[in-house]
């Protein structure tokens, strides 16, 4: 009997704890949070008169957040431009331009200040669609949203986003209000008129925009394509920005992890085109901690493959991975740099690129290896460890 009141008192210390920490600790560090001025005054003041961020969502936009969550959309976006820090002089957080930034999903992270009007904060967790935070900012027609939500494979055809007829009104000829979808697949054209619930959901996602600074997080600087004020003569090479350049890695890295035969990697065979493996036999990449980690031992094993038993993710494998390629072992320094930046940053992983030249230099370092000796979990540590220990020798 006295183990039943132990037992009980732990279960209900347990309960009361979580509650403490996610309830009572969450409303004392944010719970004073309201809309502020984008700037402050050097007292720390508001300014007279200035707009507050965020605003409300009003009218139709306010019953759109309704339907974007009983449609389930978070389940597929995210509504949160993620940040990325690195350490300062002090030690103290830099703020720097995440991954999420130079994709163009926003021009600063999102603070927990953006969401504290919403009556349902629907920050979602997995990226199998792109983020939506600031959907609103990239321009796109309501046509166009309405077209991709009726029938998402017409404009992408890749895309896994189911389609939502039931949100619209077929017809065969245009009509007042209706909008045309052209499907190539069928080379069929269909004319749909949207429903109340299609306008209100449309309105919703074309509201979301965190095109304003906060106190805490202004907008960080992009490059410019000039430099001391002075254009750039025509005959000039524009540079390409970051921005544009991950873009096209991770599109270069999708056709490798992809693609089954010369100039593919077969990496979809064994991790499927979802990342998350299959269950004992290949580990998931999706979440991985290997794939987010040490960018170094991803590109050891992108070269050689890797053999004998591993743990990702708390889970043991034990198994063999051939080096990536048809043949193995052949991908370029560019393929493999595209397609380790394409996992980092695919299924919801958001890590740093992964550059040809970073590949190069860890390919000059190990050129002595065998071809077809594979790495082992323990080598690769092994490696990892004494690395560190030779970067921080000279400062000893």
């Amino acid at each position: 009997m006295n183990n039943i009141f132990k037992f009980a008192a732990g279960v209900f210390a347990t309960l009361s704890f979580a509650w403490l920490s996610f309830v009572v600790g969450a409303g004392i560090q944010y719970g004073d949070l309201s809309p502020e001025a984008e700037r402050e005054e050097e007292d720390g003041s508001r300014p007279k008169d200035a707009d507050l961020y965020p605003v409300p969502l009003l009218g139709l936009a306010q019953q759109g957040a309704k339907e974007y969550l009983s449609l389930g959309c978070m389940t597929c976006h995210t509504q949160q431009v993620r940040l990325s820090y690195e350490k300062g002089p002090k030690n103290e957080p830099k703020y720097i331009p995440s991954f999420d930034v130079e994709r163009g999903w926003g021009d600063r992270p999102s603070m927990p200040r953006d969401y504290v009007l919403q009556e349902h904060v629907m920050l979602g967790n997995t990226r199998i669609g792109p983020d939506l935070a600031n959907l609103g900012m990239r321009e796109h027609k309501d046509d166009w949203i309405h077209q991709h939500i009726f029938e998402p494979q017409s404009l992408i055809p890749e895309s896994v986003c189911p389609p939502s007829p039931f949100l619209y009104e077929q017809s065969d000829s245009a009509a007042e209000g209706s909008i045309k979808i052209y499907s190539s697949d069928t080379n069929q054209t269909r004319h749909v008129i949207p429903s109340s619930r299609a306008k209100r959901l449309v309105s919703y996602l074309q509201s979301l925009k965190q095109d304003y600074e906060l106190p805490e997080m202004s907008f960080f600087e992009r490059e410019e394509d000039t430099e001391g004020g002075e254009v750039a003569e025509a005959s000039e090479t524009v540079p390409v920005s970051p921005r544009v350049l991950l873009a096209q890695q991770i599109d270069s890295g999708e056709k490798v992890y992809t693609t089954l035969g010369a100039g593919g990697g077969l990496c979809i065979s064994c991790h499927q085109a979802s990342g998350l493996g299959v269950p004992g036999a290949f580990p998931p990449l999706a979440g991985s901690d290997w794939v987010l980690g040490d960018k170094e031992r991803l590109i050891k094993i992108s070269m050689y493959g890797l053999m004998g038993e591993i743990e990702v993710n708390g889970i043991k494998y034990n198994g063999v991975m051939t080096a990536p390629g048809v043949p193995s072992g052949s991908l370029t320094d560019d393929q493999i740099a595209d397609v380790l930046t394409y996992i980092r940053n695919n299924w919801g992983n958001s890590a740093s690129a992964v550059s040809a030249s970073e590949v190069a230099t860890v390919r000059e370092a190990i050129k002595d290896r065998p071809i077809t000796s594979m790495w082992t979990s323990a080598e690769l540590q092994a490696s990892s460890t004494q690395q560190s220990v030779e970067d921080i020798s000279p400062a000893q």
